[in-house]
């Protein structure tokens, strides 16, 4: 049997993660590029912030359209946004990993000034709001629309061919329209990002639904190949 793996991420960050998939499973592999949101850049004219907030890599891309100086310290939830950040020009503090924990330090550093949280229109963290209640200074600032996606006809097929399937799924919005799809009728697993993600897939979605140990790619990627391995009754991957 031949895994397959649908990935719901946004076309740019799907190729990227199945290139790393790809590289550290030494079998055959189908994986299915399958968008479910569309990320569309929104118009945003903002006060200057003192600092900014960055709880994904799209947040970090749009960010550009905002003219911000140079040097601006960036919170930024993990590692991986915090390259990005760092790539664009930014000073950055690096999270945990997850949207909590990132409110918690700043909580917990209360930084001077007036944030900014640069985000999409559809967020359930309530990051902003959970910072103004500590009495620091925090805007949001909407700098794109997550557009829904309906599956493509190749993740049709493969659904309706009723083998095993993966769906990694990273965010709760994601999971969300997944679930309107739904429910489905053939045995798939889906791998959560985190606690947060796994409460947004609704019953009938997924016969199993395996949380990553961290709420990053890393962790998500032995999430996935630790399935295929089990899938296959033991095959070795990198």
């Amino acid at each position: 049997m031949t895994p397959t793996v649908i990935l719901t991420r946004p076309k740019a960050q799907s190729e990227s993660f199945a290139a790393e998939l790809r590289a550290n499973w030494d079998g055959p592999i189908r994986i299915i590029l399958s968008p479910l949101i569309e990320i569309v850049p929104v118009s945003a004219s903002p006060a200057r912030p003192d600092a900014v907030i960055f709880t994904s890599a799209n947040g970090v891309a749009a960010s550009a359209q905002l003219g911000l100086p140079a040097g601006l310290t960036a919170w930024c939830v993990g590692a991986k946004t915090a390259r990005l950040a760092q790539e664009a020009g930014f000073e950055t503090i690096t999270g945990p990993g997850d949207a909590d924990g990132l409110v918690s330090r700043i909580v917990e550093a209360r930084p001077p000034g007036r944030l900014a949280h640069i985000r999409g229109r559809h967020s359930r963290a309530d990051v902003c709001a959970r910072i103004t209640a500590a009495d620091i200074g925090c805007d949001d600032v909407i700098v794109y629309e997550q557009r829904a996606l309906p599956l493509t006809s190749e993740a049709n097929s493969a659904i309706a061919a009723q083998k095993a399937v993966i769906f990694p799924l990273f965010s709760p919005r994601t999971a969300t329209i997944l679930s309107q799809q739904g429910p489905f009728e053939w045995p798939v697993q889906a791998i959560a990002l985190s606690h947060a993600v796994k409460s947004a897939i609704a019953d009938g979605v997924a016969l199993d639904v395996k949380v990553a140990q961290r709420p990053d790619g890393a962790a998500m990627v032995a999430a996935i190949l630790e399935v295929m391995q089990a899938q296959l009754g033991g095959h070795r991957f990198g």
